[in-house]
Formats: C-alpha cells, structure tokens, sequence
C-alpha cells in the first residue's frame, strides 16, 4: 500500500510539472520607494541611508525607486547595472522616479498625471509633476517588455482618492494604446490598498488591460481581499498588504509570469536593524518564454508624441494594403488587415499615398528620416520608404538630418509599426511577422 502510494504521488508530480510553462529564462525585479526628500521633510535619514541603499539593488536584474529626489548621486554610486533613466532632477523639478536595467531600455518617456491634489497638505503630491514613466525593455533581440514605474496621489481624503482613481484611468489608457499587444510589467508606489474604500484600481486598470497582481497570485492563492478592514504587513507578513505593487501581463510574442512575490523585510536595513527607507522594498522572479511569430524592432525619430503599437493586429492573413501620408514630414503611417480594416497612426495631414499587396507581397525593408519642424521643437520622422520583396516601393516626405532603415530578419515581413505619434509621426519601429 506505501509503495503505491509512493508511485501515484510520483505520477501526480510529473503530470503538475508537464503542464508548468518552460520558461526561456528569469529575472528579478524590485520596487523600492527610497524616501529621498530632502531632510528634514523626509519622514527618514536619507542623507545616511540612500548610500547604503545603492550596493544592495546590485542583486536584482530590474528596479523601479521612486522618490529619488535629493540624493541620486548616493542612489547611483555603487549601482553596477548597464542602463537607466534619467534624473529628473530634485523637487519641485523631478519626480522621484528612476529605473535601473541589466536590459537594454529604449525611449523612456515622462507622463504626468492629470489630476493631483494637495500643496501642502493631504499628501502635498503638487509640490512635484508626479506621474509614470514608461520604458521599452529589450530582454532578447526583438523581444521587447513595456516597463512602467509609477506613483500614484497619497492620501485619503476624499478629493486626493478621487485623483488616485483619475491616476489609474489615465494609466490604462496610456497602455491601452502605447501597449497594445506587448507584455507589461507595472510595479512602484501606487498609494492603494484593495480593502480601502475609495480605491478601485482594479476595475480602473487591471481589468482593462488584463493585468495580474504578483502578490495576489502568489501569496493569497489567487483571492482579491474585499473592502474593509485593511491587512497590515507588520502584523500578518507576505500575506499583509503593502500600498507598493507589482502588476503584469503577457504579450502576443513574450509570454511573463511572476512565479514568486516578496516583501522585503530584513534585507534594506543598516547593522542595527533599521529600515532604510520608510517603506519596504518588494520583488518578484519574472519568468519569460519568447514565440517567434512576431519580432519588434526600436524605434527611431524624435522624443514627442504619445505611445502606438500595431502589435496586437499583426498575426494571422497579412495585411492586404499600406498606407503613408506626408509633406514635408511624415503625418500618418497604417496597414488595412483582412480581419481589422485599416489601423493607423498620426494626424490628418499630408497628402495619403496607398499600395495594396500583391498575392505572396510583403514590406521587407523601411527606411526613415528625421528633421525638426522649427529651431525650437523636438525631431520627428520626415521621410519614409518602404520596399516589398517584389521590389516595388512607396515613398513620401523629404529627408533630414538622420537616417534609420529597418531591415526585416530573415524568414520575417514588415506588417505593422509602433512607435510615438500625435498630428505627426514623432518616431517609428516595426513590427516583424512570421512568413509562413
């Protein structure tokens, strides 16, 4: 009877594990308000603490602080990590929010929030631009994760928790947009709690943009805590809630997984014990599986515009025409798919060229240009050219001070672009179909 007993939990054993995802690869990443105000407003040492902070984010492959403000110079000093953000500089200049990467990290982007509250008092959160920055992160060539770092308006009163929700609205619709189709990882300071009333990030953002919570998943085995009573981690541990977050999803080419949620307890102290900051630090182990029916490529242009992505089209049929507007800047970019219709990117100007594909034609190589519209203003695309396989073309635009081309990989067709738009095209990338 023990030994049959011992062989149906062995089967049981192997039956879990060949439905566990083979994941390509992992890395850790760490959410870390540092409590960098300047002394003596910060409600921590900051001017002991903040170096100490920096030689212990060495051993996590992606961070997001926030409230790095007075001292960045302690923050970055033992920081052996190849890519960053830029500071943003201290208050009332920055927004406290950097991001370290052992990845490759193309075109962060800044975004305020809309709707903040208090100058001085209730979370004094307009004495800073607070908002989210938003950070393409390249694990493995043409595989891309949208990394956002955020902090959300404190407090909780009535008018600061009205902007919270205004806050997390925003923050799905960047997404919707600049993410559609991608993998995204949000984890920072979101002021929020699940058992608070007037909190509602959950129907505001996670919902929408299909996002999973790494505490939820794996430390409350998949159960939201209701409104109510709020769980306190000093008293109840991993199972406590903190207001910091982590929350993610999958992409059309990248599938992710948080297997592991942690606060940090003991680990950002000083030899005495102390907590370095006044807020714990949280991590998780991400793991990642690459599908190589779609590739993305960076993007090249200027530094304006919102976020686009065609990537969630792209897949399937290919796309049945492609279209470009242009002047003497390029205004507009889409692609008509068989299953969507027409999808595209820009303003309304310009004059619309279209080409549609023959039986068995595909973009495979796009070159674009750069050129600012005036002294004063950012650089955007201004010119572009896109050749099938058959070696017909489609050109519009006149051509600047810099020049990209994007040539598909092998095996692989043009069939969609991401990139940053507003009237114009501010910068442009592609998106890279399996040929079947």
């Amino acid at each position: 009877m023990k030994s049959s007993l011992h062989s149906i939990l062995i089967l049981l054993l192997l039956v879990t594990q060949s439905f566990q995802v083979q994941f390509d690869g992992y890395f850790d990443i760490l959410s870390y308000n540092v409590g960098g105000l300047p002394e003596p407003i910060s409600s921590t040492k900051p001017s002991k603490y903040t170096k100490l902070i920096s030689p212990k984010l060495n051993a996590y492959d992606v961070i997001n602080c926030q409230e790095d403000f007075a001292y960045n110079d302690d923050l970055i000093s033992k920081i052996e990590h190849s890519y960053k953000t830029e500071f943003s500089g201290n208050v009332p200049v920055g927004n406290g929010l950097m991001t370290f990467s052992k990845f490759p990290l193309y075109m962060s982007t800044k975004v305020k929030w809309k709707d903040t509250h208090g100058i001085i008092i209730d979370g004094a959160d307009q004495m800073i631009p607070k908002g989210f920055t938003y950070s393409s992160m390249e694990i493995k060539p043409g595989y891309f994760i949208d990394i956002y770092n955020i902090h959300t308006d404190a407090d909780c009163d009535e008018e600061s928790m009205r902007c919270r929700r205004s806050n997390m609205a925003q923050l799905s619709e960047y997404i919707t947009k600049a993410s559609a189709g991608k993998a995204v990882i949000i984890f920072g300071d979101t002021n929020s709690r699940y058992t608070r009333e007037g909190d509602d990030f959950y129907n505001l953002l996670l919902v929408p943009c299909g996002l999973k919570d790494a505490w939820i998943q794996n430390r409350m085995d998949g159960i939201i805590p209701p409104k109510g009573e709020s769980r306190m981690v000093d008293d109840l541990g991993q199972l406590g809630e903190v207001v910091d977050k982590i929350w993610f999803r999958s992409g059309k080419n990248v599938e992710i997984d948080a297997t592991t949620f942690s606060v940090l307890f003991t680990e950002f102290t000083d030899d005495e014990g102390n907590q370095l900051s006044d807020h714990y630090p949280i991590t998780s182990k991400i793991g990642y599986k690459l599908i190589d029916t779609i590739l993305t490529s960076d993007t090249f242009g200027g530094g304006g515009g919102e976020g686009f992505s065609f990537i969630e089209k792209v897949g399937g049929k290919y796309p049945k025409s492609v279209l470009i507007s242009a002047g003497d800047r390029l205004d507009r970019v889409g692609f008509e798919y068989y299953e969507y219709g027409l999808i595209t990117a820009g303003g309304d100007g310009g004059t619309v060229q279209s080409y549609i594909f023959q039986e068995g034609e595909y973009i495979v190589s796009i070159k674009v240009c750069k050129a600012k519209k005036n002294i004063l203003s950012t650089y955007r695309v201004s010119y572009i050219s896109l050749t099938t396989n058959m070696n017909n073309s489609i050109s519009g635009g006149k051509c600047g001070d810099g020049e990209m081309t994007f040539n598909a990989p092998e095996g692989y067709a043009i069939a969609g672009f991401i990139g940053y738009a507003s009237d114009e095209i501010d910068r442009l990338g592609c998106v890279y179909q399996k040929l079947n």
